[in-house]
């Protein structure tokens, strides 16, 4: 028990000395650890951004090819229009014809 005095007294000194600097590398390990957290995010922030623009270009090549269709059914459409109409003419002429 007496040889416990002395050791008890170079803890009490040399203690809070040691405490300091085993702090500071914890704190240091921790930072690190953050940062790299961090840097982690950050990386995958900037994959799901340019995934969200590729999909947005995706979109925009949609909505032009859907518009050319959309346009393109709409010529067929008064294209068929205009020969039924001139179809519809012939057939009047011819039945005022026969009519005569």
């Amino acid at each position: 028990m007496e040889g416990l005095i002395p050791l008890a007294a170079i803890v009490c000194i040399f203690g809070p000395a040691l405490f300091i600097p085993i702090t500071a590398m914890v704190l240091r390990h921790r930072k690190e650890m953050l940062e790299m957290e961090l840097e982690r995010r950050r990386l995958s922030n900037q994959e799901v951004i340019a995934q969200i623009e590729a999909v947005r270009q995706e979109l925009a090549q949609l909505r032009d090819t859907s518009t050319q269709y959309d346009m393109s059914l709409q010529m067929t459409l008064e294209t068929l229009q205009e020969r039924v109409r001139m179809l519809e003419q012939q057939l009047e002429e011819q039945a005022r014809v026969r009519a005569f």
